[in-house]
């Protein structure tokens, strides 16, 4: 009788920590285009070039871009490296938040100034920080050797959408089960940084 009581805990147990979602549950919301040669390219250094914006203030992107640093340093397999305007703005000719577009030249200057084997180039279409957020981005991954994109990914978050408020809270107790003492998974929804790790965490999916 014991033993019985004793395999049906057993089996409840295994149950219950079966049925705990990890962030392997949460929905995937990112598209990527990705070159058939992708593998072939050595990538060991990535920048990450400040994210472009319509009307985005420095204020405004800062959140972001800490959230994509953070998280891309975290599941990616190449060591990243954040550039801010101070470094862009030393190269001559380059001006991107007017053109909203990165001069290749940019590039290859900070491929060598950097010791850079690619660069993440992003521009942030929609971006609302109050609840409920949203954020709408499109990320390129610019070889340096090439100047072509080898990665493109695309990306819509919405929190008013209850699917992405599931796989958000999913994804943020995953990520609070690793880090004993962290905030309560559901500040995701409030704060600007999470919300983008969640975001630059949908697209390192697909890398």
């Amino acid at each position: 009788m014991r033993s019985r009581i004793f395999t049906l805990a057993l089996c409840c147990a295994l149950t219950a920590c079966s049925s705990a979602p990890t962030r392997e549950d949460a929905q995937l919301f990112a598209t990527a285009r990705v070159v058939t040669d992708f593998e072939s390219y050595d990538l060991h250094r990535v920048g990450l070039l400040p994210l472009l914006g319509e009307d985005l203030r420095a204020a405004q992107a800062d959140p972001v871009q800490a959230g994509f640093l953070n998280e891309f340093s975290r599941t990616t397999p190449f060591e990243v490296v954040t550039l801010d305007l101070e470094d862009i703005e030393e190269i001559p000719g380059s001006d991107p938040y007017r053109r909203g577009w990165y001069d290749p030249k940019t590039i290859i200057t900070l491929a060598k100034r950097y010791q850079l084997d690619a660069v993440f180039i992003g521009t942030l279409a929609d971006v609302q920080f109050f609840s409920p957020q949203r954020i709408a981005v499109q990320l390129d991954l610019v070889a340096c050797e090439t100047g072509a994109a080898i990665w493109s990914g695309a990306l819509h978050l919405d929190a008013a959408d209850a699917d992405v408020r599931d796989s958000l809270l999913i994804w943020a107790a995953d990520n609070t089960s690793e880090h004993r003492g962290a905030e309560p998974s559901d500040l995701a929804l409030l704060s600007p940084r999470r919300f983008a790790r969640f975001a630059a965490w949908q697209l390192a999916q697909l890398l």
